[in-house]
């Protein structure tokens, strides 16, 4: 991925959605197999989770935004 000093929107380019996807996916499995009394790190996987869709949903709509200029 791109080194965010160098890339201020490094999270917005497309080439990283599989890395951001694929980071989600294990999140969400490693979340299903937690047990209840792992408040703590539930919580702290949530918020990793929450992040890693929420890059790829900008992803996506910065994509389509692209492709819909240059249509």
């Amino acid at each position: 991925m791109c080194d965010s000093a160098r890339c201020p929107q490094v999270t917005h380019h497309p080439c990283h959605r599989p890395v951001w996807a694929e980071h989600a996916e294990r999140t969400e499995m490693f979340l299903g197999q937690l047990g209840t009394t792992r408040k703590t790190e539930r919580t702290g996987l949530q918020a990793n989770y929450d992040r890693a869709l929420r890059v790829v949903a900008e992803i996506d709509a910065a994509t389509v935004t692209e492709d819909e200029e240059s249509a």
